[in-house]
């Protein structure tokens, strides 16, 4: 089973070529990673929510030295996507007294 997600992340400023290739490798060879695009200050990803969430693609970003927008509005929305993707985790986690989601009787 896959969830797959296409998500965009805003950098501060765009990255030098070296910087950019450094930054697709390393997403590259994250888990779960189908797809990267960079396009001037603009980061696209598709992945498998699965093996990978936002939060670990920020994550890998700064450590490769790429900083996120740092406006009000992209911080909340980052907040949200991680809530949304928590959400959708968590739904996704079997409890083996339930199936289906509906309480097993007997």
């Amino acid at each position: 089973m896959a969830v797959i997600k296409q998500r965009r992340f805003q950098l501060d400023r765009p990255l030098s070529a070296a910087g950019a290739n450094l930054l697709g490798e390393e997403l590259r060879s994250m888990m779960g990673i189908q797809a990267v695009g960079l396009h001037g200050d603009t980061v696209s990803i598709t992945y498998d929510l699965i093996q990978a969430t936002a939060e670990q693609l920020e994550a890998k970003m700064a450590e490769v030295g790429a900083r996120l927008g740092e406006g009000w509005a992209e911080r909340l929305r980052r907040g949200f996507v991680h809530y949304i993707e928590e959400c959708e985790v968590g739904s996704l986690e079997v409890d083996p007294r339930h199936r289906h989601g509906r309480p097993r009787h007997g």
